[in-house]
């Protein structure tokens, strides 16, 4: 059909999808102020964690204070337009690294540091700075552009991965957590906080949030990656230059987030049992990568994403959970793989071509067959 035939379709979409904005400056003390209370949610679920550091918050601080421009903050208008402004709630859409920072400083979380002007604030809290600074913080104001998106909620999470596209690049399950969101997706992130997952994957206890794979949710990806390539689906992935190894992630994602209830339970069932059954009987450093050279293993890495495949599929697809039994002979045998030129090869370099996750989660198969 010709474009003019298409006219009324796509003057109808266009209007739909038609975002409504209303531009808005805020001082930073009126901003603190509404995300103190809830006015304003810094953390949508569609939102990436905070992964600034203090240095970097530190020269965001830096920069309010000598006036100098930073990017606008684009909020979402989550309420309907009847009710008052104090009452109005708020979702970041744009912008929560910037206004967590802020937030932190103004509750006195972290002190002034490696700043590149404005050296004698060094260590400096915000309740340290002097009397005209202050002042001058409270007062900066900042540019915000507030999106009525309450015609249709995925407005705003198009808007997001527009933002993003052409920004600071997301971690391919930052996006893939803005844009796929549902209970499968929930569930990956739920189960990511498993202690005996956190404790294969080399995550602190005493300091999780801190830890880059938690920052940019690797550890949620991981989750998924185990679902995405269980039940012999990794057959199914062939890389190709217009599909990578994150488009089969996210269309796995996709799918997933339909299941009913009942599945959801069995697949976080079926998850937990595999993790406790490989810290069991592997300890904490399952998921290591050796080379064997002169006679014996060294140890490479403590984790290794293409080991972690290996095993978790492996045992997945071999292992009966239910009577979870693994001989001590299976875990040398699976150890005794690092011999073999082949699989070391699957679980080093590109390690996400289709030929090498196939190479190594069959050897991990043959490993732990019935």
């Amino acid at each position: 059909m010709s474009l003019k035939g298409n006219l009324d379709n796509l003057q109808t979409k266009a209007k739909e999808r038609t975002v409504k904005t209303q531009s808005i400056e805020y001082d930073l003390e009126t901003l603190v102020k509404k995300i103190q209370k809830g006015i304003i949610k810094l953390d949508p679920d569609y939102q990436r964690r905070h992964r600034w550091d203090e240095s970097t918050s530190s020269r965001l601080m830096e920069s309010l204070i000598l006036n100098i421009p930073i990017p606008i903050i684009y909020l979402s208008y989550d309420i309907d337009v009847d009710t008052n402004e104090e009452g109005a709630r708020y979702s970041v859409i744009d912008g929560q690294q910037r206004l967590t920072a802020i937030l932190q400083f103004f509750e006195g979380t972290y002190a002034l540091q490696n700043l590149d002007i404005l050296d004698d604030l060094e260590g400096c809290f915000y309740k340290d700075l002097p009397p005209f600074l202050l002042r001058r913080l409270e007062e900066r104001t900042i540019k915000c552009l507030r999106i009525d998106s309450t015609i249709d909620p995925q407005v705003k999470y198009d808007i997001f991965e527009r933002l993003n596209s052409g920004a600071v690049k997301l971690e391919s399950h930052e996006l893939r957590n803005a844009i796929h969101r549902g209970p499968f997706n929930d569930l990956c992130k739920k189960l990511a906080k498993d202690t005996d997952f956190r404790r294969l994957i080399q995550i602190p206890e005493d300091d999780p949030e801190n830890n880059s794979k938690v920052k940019k949710m690797e550890d949620v990806e991981l989750v998924l990656r185990f679902f995405s390539l269980m039940n012999d689906n990794y057959k199914n992935y062939k890389k190709s230059k217009d599909k990578q190894f994150k488009d089969f992630l996210s269309e796995n994602l996709a799918v997933k987030n339909s299941l009913p209830t009942v599945e959801l339970k069995k697949s976080s069932d079926t998850f937990i049992k595999v993790i406790q059954l490989i810290r069991l009987h592997f300890g904490d450093l399952a998921f290591a990568k050796y080379k064997f050279e002169n006679g014996k293993f060294v140890k490479q890495s403590n984790f290794n994403a293409a080991v972690y495949d290996a095993l978790a599929v492996g045992i997945v697809s071999e292992v009966d959970l239910e009577k979870s039994h693994i001989t001590d002979g299976q875990v040398s045998a699976f150890k005794e793989l690092f011999k073999d030129s082949a699989f070391h090869d699957s679980v080093s370099g590109s390690i996400l071509d289709n030929a090498k996750i196939i190479t190594r989660i069959e050897a991990a198969r043959k490993v732990f067959k019935k």
